[in-house]
């Protein structure tokens, strides 16, 4: 079963990463807390609210359905075919858990809408989404279990371009690097920008309720951007495994520390945007957050180095690390200074921890 989702739900998400980062900048760039919640109660309360809710779904649902289809049609997808070794009944919830793990945006967006009907007593409006739920799960397993009883494989062959680029590609170790994210990392991209968006809006919509200083954000916004820390733990690995021969080239240490600094720069842009956009704190208040958070991240991705990788010892100093930042800034230590001594600390880490 886990076999059949990795391959699967996860190559899914992977291939469509793209535009779930068009929907994700659309929904928190476009969209403030308060629209947000205005389409959920229209949802909720509107004569065709839960049918427009239900066309929308339906239309996810069968592009994952086309997806599941098509993909299973390749040469390396023979052994899906296997599972009509399995009985009946077992096929079917498994099945149902393969319908499940695409249909995974709609569910939270469910227990969205369920929070929404709670806080506003909206509770009459919302039966419809658990029919939904069971029809649609009942699509996605019937194309599966269609498409194992209807075997059809075929070599892709290679497919002349519609249109072309009309310049080179780049020549840039920061493109290659986030080309590589997109492509082979997707997944994790999407659910490491998710987690740090949420919880961004989360921590400013917060700060909004009530009269703060900037140490509330502080604290929120660099955990907020620590949540990166698997997207660059992914850069780690590119470096260290998948891209071995670019240590070996003729490039200084301050370069290298310089890219570092730029990818993770360019990674944190979208949660910086949503804050931004809320508009909860002034343009210079939000530079300083940013910086802290740039500074931490960078400094979190050198520990790579200097531990080779190991997470088990990563994590736990990334803790205590992070527990001493927040009494850095409850102390009233201003965040421009705790940022200086984060990066004057990268940079005079970097040289003993860089092994090439």
């Amino acid at each position: 079963m886990k076999t059949l989702l990795l391959v699967t739900v996860t190559e899914f998400f992977k291939q469509r990463a793209g535009m779930f980062f068009v929907l994700l900048a659309l929904l928190f760039g476009f969209l403030s807390g308060a629209e947000h919640h205005a389409f959920a109660v229209f949802f909720l309360t509107a004569s065709n609210g839960m049918l427009y809710l239900g066309i929308i779904w339906l239309a996810y649902t069968l592009l994952c359905a086309q997806f599941l289809a098509a993909l299973w049609k390749h040469p390396e997808y023979t052994f899906i075919y296997n599972a009509r070794l399995w009985p009946s009944p077992l096929r079917a919830f498994r099945f149902g858990l393969l319908a499940i793990g695409f249909l995974q945006p709609l569910i939270y967006y469910g227990v969205y809408l369920i929070a929404v009907a709670v806080q506003d007593k909206l509770l009459a409006g919302l039966w419809p989404i658990f029919p939904y739920y069971f029809l649609l799960i009942i699509i996605i397993g019937a194309v599966a279990e269609w498409r194992i009883g209807n075997p059809q494989i075929f070599v892709e062959k290679d497919k002349k371009q519609f249109f072309k680029w009309p310049f080179k590609r780049f020549r840039s170790w920061t493109w290659w690097s986030l080309e590589w994210l997109f492509q082979e990392k997707g997944v994790t991209l999407l659910a490491g920008k998710l987690g740090a968006m949420l919880f961004t809006s989360g921590t400013l919509l917060y700060y909004s309720t009530d009269q703060y200083d900037l140490r509330l954000p502080a604290v929120g916004l660099s955990l907020a951007y620590l949540l990166n820390i698997g997207i660059s733990f992914e850069l780690y690995k590119w470096e260290s495994e998948t891209w071995l021969w670019g240590r070996s080239l003729p490039v200084s240490r301050w370069r290298r520390i310089g890219r570092i600094f730029l990818i993770h720069a360019i990674i944190i842009v979208p949660e910086t945007l949503v804050s931004v956009r809320n508009g909860a704190l002034s343009l210079f208040e939000m530079m300083q957050l940013y910086i802290l958070g740039l500074s931490v991240l960078v400094t979190a991705h050198l520990f790579f180095y200097k531990k080779e990788g190991l997470l088990e010892e990563c994590m736990q100093a990334f803790l205590f690390g992070f527990i001493g930042l927040t009494l850095l800034i409850l102390y009233k230590i201003p965040v421009l200074i705790i940022a200086g001594m984060f990066v004057a600390f990268s940079f005079l880490a970097y040289p003993r921890w860089y092994r090439v």
